[in-house]
């Protein structure tokens, strides 16, 4: 089948008494902090927190009865899972997620909880895919793919109708590419609604395959991102074509801005992200100058983050404003030292994280010593400062993290 703006339409009609119509709304925060009029979906309160339950509402309320009673199958190690194994609980349908072998426990975890079969196997989704295809052949499962579905992209269109329905006046949609299905659906509807409004998919730069199609380059697309969920090497056939005739362009942006729009919404709007969620916004941050004055629409699609993600998160971003610093030292070695630097940072009000004191550093004198120092100050200057008083002390100082 073909897909248009009446199967996204359909398609809400299907679902909505499933869903949650999320929250947009004007960041005053963010349009203040880009020169730009930012309108945002805040998708991450959705059910299963992610937009995916919309996809994987339509597909399964779609199908045939028979198909029902016989179950569904998905591969995914992320919110796919989830969505998936929410809609079939409350539809009554069998439901098995195959998931990696490197999947986190949480997720494993969560998808369980939602009374999914979960079984893992495979060392990448690729290897897991075919598993799931011979458990198809095997049990006459319906397959759940995450992107590459008319029905599921449909679903997933219904983000933008909601959004668009309600900001009319938006001059442009910036939206996450990954396997392509959410870009997709929501370009159809989008430009149905509004033929002037303007479609730019955004990906990471470690996986740039919309973007290498789009600019004709040849970007590798490989590496640990921080937007796990759209780390897709390949876009789908099905959202490829579509994509082809709705998004004006691509960017990608850097893992660098992705982080830092995570730590914003959660900082200065009091929003969690994952990273897939805030690459709308990282692609805002990256091209202020590009989109001054315009109205921009963005989604925080997901909010699924790992606690341990965020935390080194903010940490790191406590490291970029000076906030936390690590300080090489190298002093005598001899009584005093050490309490003489305690003392300094004390009169300062700076508070010490951690110390490691060594004596046998072999590019240091058999007489010398080196204190590496973790300090937490108020600010820039406040690091600087505490810094140059050391240095006035006599000692010589290394910063060891300033980026």
């Amino acid at each position: 089948m073909s897909i248009s703006h009446s199967d996204v339409i359909n398609a809400f009609g299907l679902i909505k008494n499933h869903i949650l119509n999320t929250e947009s709304c004007h960041s005053s925060i963010l349009s203040e902090m880009t020169g730009c009029n930012i309108i945002v979906k805040y998708e991450n309160k959705q059910l299963t927190g992610s937009f995916k339950i919309r996809g994987a509402l339509n597909k399964l309320l779609s199908l045939k009865s028979e198909k029902k009673r016989n179950g569904v199958v998905a591969m995914s190690a992320g919110n796919h899972s989830q969505g998936v194994a929410y809609s079939a609980k409350i539809l009554g349908i069998k439901s098995i997620i195959v998931m990696p072998d490197n999947t986190p426990f949480d997720k494993i975890r969560k998808t369980s909880d939602l009374g999914a079969e979960v079984i893992i196997h495979g060392e990448n989704l690729y290897e897991s895919e075919k598993y799931v295809d011979n458990l198809v052949k095997k049990n006459n499962y319906t397959k759940i793919h995450p992107f590459n579905d008319e029905l599921v992209i449909a679903g997933q269109g219904t983000l933008a109708l909601e959004f668009l329905k309600d900001h009319p006046n938006i001059d442009v949609l910036l939206i996450p590419v990954g396997g392509g299905g959410l870009i997709a659906g929501c370009s159809i509807i989008a430009k149905y609604l509004n033929k002037n409004i303007e479609i730019i998919g955004v990906e990471t730069e470690l996986f740039p395959s919309l973007y290498n199609l789009y600019n004709k380059t040849n970007y590798k697309c490989a590496g640990t991102t921080l937007a796990e969920g759209i780390a897709v090497s390949k876009i789908g056939d099905i959202p490829l074509s579509i994509i082809r005739d709705n998004v004006n362009k691509v960017i990608k942006v850097s893992e660098s801005s992705i982080e830092k729009a995570v730590s914003t919404f959660l900082l200065k709007d009091k929003i969690l992200s994952e990273g897939a969620g805030a690459i709308g916004l990282s692609a805002i941050l990256e091209n202020k100058d590009k989109f001054k004055g315009k109205t921009l629409g963005i989604f925080v699609c997901g909010g699924n983050v790992d606690s341990r993600v965020l935390s080194s998160i903010l940490m790191r971003d406590l490291v970029r404003k000076g906030q936390i610093i690590t300080l090489s030292i190298a002093m005598a070695d001899k009584p005093g030292q050490l309490a003489a630097i305690s003392k300094l940072c004390a009169d300062e009000k700076v508070n010490i994280l951690g110390v490691e004191h060594s004596r046998f550093a072999l590019d240091l004198s058999v007489s010398s010593a080196r204190l590496e120092i973790t300090l937490e100050t108020r600010n820039q200057a406040h690091a600087k400062n505490i810094i140059k008083k050391i240095e006035l002390l006599g000692y010589s100082v290394i910063v060891k993290n300033t980026k």
